[in-house]
């Protein structure tokens, strides 16, 4: 069966869902021997695998949402029927409008936008609620990230339960526990201007992340006497203007970094020494998951994905709970064997994502569909 992917975000600069795709990409030739999949992209892509066929389908050079579109809707379906294509997998939401012969997968990350509605502008609300629906209707299928998600994708759309399948993430394996030297340490500090100390939050600066809270976790440690600085590891997302002002108001204790090289990442997590993430809300939370994976205690807002993927790897709490928050941190410093019991914890349950359980849901579904 020819299976095609939309592969349009392994040229973009990383976020949750190119992330998920390139991990779908790198894995999926160990669970696939009967299909061929066909993978197309704007772009060249820096990649090479005799197990995919490269597709490089330029978009017009239009206004890039109108490109986006049009490249969608009339350009790609025409690629899709001359390749013979019997299924067509796409990691976001959109599909082209005119159902073809192929089956449609799409993946729904979240339903942030009917959850945490305060944190997103009215035009962004109405363009996810015409369009969300919109895809629904013309995918067969619907993959998303969590039960948790799974659960509100039917609640929020009244989505048929049969339609909707759920396969956890799960981290490249450059996320793991690293020893390095004081000069591998001293290099990756220096670079980013790191204290020798800190608790690591990593993720999209916006409020919905709970950055405010993080800040107010940092004052009430501050007044403590707890000399541990935060580090907030992100792109800027919605609000962030707002946030920026705060965040300086803290320059002393709280370094942002608004960019950090892929390969650096894991490195920065395991010179950390806490993570903590109080969003309110999550599809899956991938950066938690990477922080357990590196063998760090993490603090995590109790709800959503967060409950499942945390599990009893870590602590949870209200995300407007920043005392809670405040005093664990303070017994994770303070008390060495509590530190090590919850870093074995994460490391433990983070043992549960991985791809052998995950990809072969996905490979069924594909083979079910056609």
């Amino acid at each position: 069966m020819n299976i095609a992917i939309d592969g349009r975000l392994l040229n973009e600069k990383i976020t949750g869902i190119n992330r998920f795709l390139w991990n779908v990409i790198k894995i999926l030739p160990q669970f696939d021997n009967q299909n061929k999949y066909s993978l197309f992209t704007y772009y060249d892509v820096k990649y090479e695998d005799p197990f995919y066929s490269f597709n490089y389908v330029r978009r017009l050079k239009l206004p890039r949402q109108l490109s986006e579109h049009f490249w969608l809707n009339f350009v790609l379906p025409k690629h899709l029927k001359k390749n013979n294509i019997k299924l067509f997998f796409t990691p976001y939401i959109l599909v082209p409008l005119k159902r073809g012969s192929y089956k449609n997968v799409i993946v729904i990350h979240d339903v942030m936008t009917k959850v945490c509605e305060e944190f997103f502008t009215s035009y962004y609300k109405r363009y996810m609620d015409f369009i969300v629906p919109l895809a629904i209707n013309k995918s067969d299928a619907i993959v998303t990230v969590s039960e948790s998600a799974r659960r509100d994708i039917i609640k929020y759309y009244n989505v048929s339960s049969e339609k909707v399948h759920y396969m956890h993430l799960w981290t490249d394996e450059k996320f793991q526990i690293i020893k390095m030297n004081e000069n591998q340490k001293k290099n990756v500090l220096t670079k980013y201007g790191l204290p020798d100390r800190y608790i690591l939050y990593v993720g999209a600066i916006e409020k919905r992340k709970n950055i405010l809270g993080i800040l107010k976790i940092s004052d009430i440690l501050q007044s403590r006497g707890i000399n541990i600085n935060i580090v907030l590891a992100g792109t800027k997302g919605f609000g962030y203007d707002e946030l920026e002002v705060e965040i300086n108001k803290r320059s002393d204790k709280v370094l942002y970094l608004n960019y950090v090289e892929e390969k650096d990442l894991p490195l920065i997590y395991n010179l950390a020494d806490i993570f903590i993430f109080p969003s309110y809300y999550e599809g899956f939370g991938l950066p938690v998951l990477e922080a357990m994976k590196c063998g760090l205690p993490v603090l995590a807002g109790k709800n959503s994905s967060l409950i499942e993927v945390v599990g009893d790897g870590g602590l949870l709490f209200d995300s407007e709970d920043s005392s809670s928050f405040a005093d664990n941190i303070i017994l994770l410093i303070s008390d060495k064997d509590f530190y090590n019991s919850m870093k074995n914890r994460a490391i433990r349950q983070a043992e549960k994502f991985n791809q052998k359980n995950e990809m072969p849901k996905l490979v069924n579904l594909f083979n079910s569909l056609v």
